[in-house]
This record gives C-alpha cells, structure tokens and sequence, in this order.
C-alpha cells in the first residue's frame, strides 16, 4: 500500500496540477468564445480524441503483465524482444489513426454542423495524432521500470502549454481557430515529450541488443496470449472511451453544439474523479501482478482496501456537486453554463463508481479476467448508449447523466462478485 500510494501521489501532483490549469483553460475558452463556438472547439478536440482512443492498442498493460516476469528473471533480451513487438503496434495504429483522421473529418464535421473554415480547422487538427505514435509503448516503460514520477511530470506540460497559450488567447481576444491551434501545439510537445522520456529510459535501464538480436524478427506468437491480451485491452479501451468521447459527439448530433459543450463543460469538472481512476488502475496493476503471482494476502488488501478509499473520496465530491455545482459553474464560466449544473452532479456519481472500480479492475486483469471484464464494459457501453438515445431525447442532458450512473455502477457490482469467488472460493 505505501508503494502504491507513493506512486499514486507521483500521477495525482501531476493531475492536479494539470486539471487545475485545464479548469482555467476551460473557463477562459467558455468566457471567450460563447457556448456555440465553444462547442465547436468542443467537438474538433473529441473528434481527435476519439480516433486515437479507437486506435490505441493499451500497450502499456501488455508491457507491465508480460514485462514483469521477464524483469524478475532478469531475460533482457526477451524484454526487448516485447518491446519491438508493442513499438511495431504503436506505429501501425498511429499511421492508420492520422490518415483515417483527416479522410473522415469533410464527411463527419456537416453532420455537427460545421462550415468548411471549421471543417478544415478538424482535418488540420487531426494531424497531430501522428506525433503520438509510440506513446504507449513509452509509457509501458516508464511503468515498467516504476518510473511513476516522471510520468506525473509529463502530464503537466501539455495542460501549461494550454494554459499560457489560451490566457494569451484570451488576453488578445482572439478567434477559434487560434484555441485549436494552441491545443494542436500543446499535443504535440506532450507527445514527443513523452516518447522521449520512455526511449531515454530504455536505453538506461536495458544494455543495448546485439547485431545478432537486431537482425532476428521478432514474432507475436513467441508471448503466448499476447495477441488475446492486446484485443482484449484493445476493446476493452474502446468500451471506456464510447462514454466519454461519443456521447460528447452524440450530444452535439442530437442536441446542437451548445449542448455538446455544457456537456463537456461538465465531464471536464468531473475528470477530477475520473482521471484518478485511471491513475490508480495504472498505479496498482504491477503490484498485484506481482502479488497475484507470489500468492501473496497483499493482493486482497490492496484491491479492496483502495475501491473503499476511491467510493469515499468520490461521494465527497458528489456532495459538494450537489450542493454548490451552480455556484462553481457561475464563478468560474459564468450564467450560461448554470445548466450544466445538474448534469455535473449525477457524473460526479458515475466517476466514483468508475473510481472505485478502478482497483478492481486492475485485480482482475491480474488473476487473467481481462476477457470476462471485457465483456462486463461491454454491457455496461450497450446499456449506456441505449439508454442515452432514450433519455437525452427525453430529458435533456440529465439523461446523459442517468445513462452514466446506470452504466458505471454494473463492472463495479459484478467486478467485486468475480473477484471474490476467485480469491475466496477459488472458483
């Protein structure tokens, strides 16, 4: 426990300070641009998000579950050999995101509403993404080797890079199009930044390979269950980001691009809960790994004991969601954006189950669940896209927060009934 919140702590510096300055970044955009505009800028930077989420193959977790036993045995060699593979992977997902990226955006941005200058602006943003190849297999790396803390740096330099940028932008007054270009350059410095980092500590940490070992082609097979494990993540990442990213989409499709905005307006707020979860499911994965494997009580204790800490620190926020969200939006964004209020609580609700379930999703890819809890988020990504078509046409943007809560508390009820079969009844 002390090594995984140390490492915690590591990521949850870094994100706070980053999520305080993409609070800023937010508020000024908002305060600038108006809730169309704003919803705009709204959708081109999900639109991306969206396609490199589809095309990220989690590399990072196969680094850390087929990693780790290779580090214990000290077989560099054939770390290395699953490095190339995962580096292999990152630059064919990277290309194909790029490409299809800016083929997509003049058929997919006239159905948000867009006019050619911003139809343009999307297929011109879509090429960041080709900065971003190699990114996971870096970050696996870092994880790897527990270099958590230069993980947490890396977080704050696109967040400053926003922030100085818009502050500026805002400053001069200046158009949309200025906004999207200072995010397109603070993704592409966090990107090659952290491509950076992870090579510079390969080469550190691993002795450089032999002409023998260069010359020898490495094949995918040579890790047995590789390839399950990586479509398994894969689709399992899929399942997380249909709620976060398409609905955002969705919403502007069904409700208009204002709508689309509040509602980003409010996942941005509640990204305080949910971008821990994330951490911790990263910061808890090689430890029970390695107690998993060890057979160590360790593995029970941490699993559990940090979903009980995630639940409580959640509601917390919930709470003061509930009660002050209009304030906060007021403050910081201003009147028009007062409506998201509502919206905020109810996914302040569904980023503490998400949150809670973080730890024991990382103990069932340990115990070799990945499939079953695939098929858990897959469920839980049906129900919520049903239920959004339904209810946001019913109700607004409180149906989009219905749909969330709803989805997000079945993993975490069916995850902690998996688990506790497994380690108890050893069935």
């Amino acid at each position: 426990m002390r090594r995984v919140l140390g490492n915690f702590g590591f990521l949850v510096r870094g994100r706070g300070i980053a999520g305080l300055m993409l609070f800023g970044v937010t508020a000024l955009m908002a305060r600038t641009l108006g809730a169309a505009e704003f919803g705009f800028v709204v959708l081109i930077q999900t639109y991306v998000l969206l396609l490199r989420g589809l095309f990220n193959f989690q590399l990072f977790d196969a680094i850390v579950r087929y990693g780790v036993p290779a580090q214990e045995t000290e077989d560099t060699p054939k770390l290395r050999r699953l490095l190339k593979i995962c580096w292999r992977v990152d630059r064919k997902a990277g290309l194909i995101a790029t490409i299809l990226g800016v083929m997509l955006a003049p058929i997919i941005a006239p159905s948000m509403g867009m006019n050619d200058h911003q139809t343009l602006l999307l297929a011109l943003y879509s090429l960041v993404l080709i900065t971003s190849i190699g990114n996971g297999t870096a970050t696996g790396v870092l994880r790897l080797f527990d270099r958590f803390d230069i993980i947490g740096r890396q977080m704050i330099i696109g967040p400053s890079i926003r922030f100085i940028g818009v502050v500026i932008a805002w400053w001069l007054h200046c158009s949309m199009a200025i906004f999207v270009m200072i995010l397109a350059l603070a993704f592409i410095i966090e990107s090659l930044y952290l491509s950076w980092c992870g090579w510079r500590e390969y080469r550190k940490k691993l002795e450089p390979a032999t002409e023998e070992e260069k010359q020898l082609k490495v094949k995918m097979k040579e890790f047995t269950g590789l390839k399950h494990f990586l479509w398994v993540t894969y689709w399992q990442a899929n399942a997380d980001i249909i709620s976060k990213h398409i609905g955002i989409l969705l919403a502007g499709y069904i409700l208009g691009p204002a709508e689309a905005g509040l509602l980003r307006l409010a996942r941005q707020f509640s990204s305080l809960l949910a971008k821990p979860a994330v951490l911790l499911r990263q910061v808890v994965f090689p430890d029970l790994t390695r107690s998993w494997r060890e057979g160590s009580g360790h593995f029970k204790l941490v699993a559990y004991r940090t979903a009980l800490l995630g639940a409580a620190m959640g509601f917390v926020f919930v709470l003061g969601g509930y009660f002050y969200g209009d304030v906060i939006l007021d403050t910081l964004v201003g009147k028009e954006y007062i409506a998201a209020a509502p919206i905020l609580t109810l996914l302040l609700l569904a980023a503490t189950f998400d949150l809670s379930a973080s730890s024991l999703r990382a103990a069932a890819y340990a115990i070799g669940y990945a499939a079953q809890v695939l098929k858990l988020y897959v469920l839980s990504v049906i129900i919520y896209l049903s239920l959004f078509f339904i209810l946001t046409a019913r109700m607004g943007l409180i149906g989009a927060g219905v749909a969330a809560c709803i989805a997000a508390v079945i993993p975490l009820i069916a995850m902690a009934v998996l688990i506790y079969k497994k380690t108890i009844t050893g069935s």
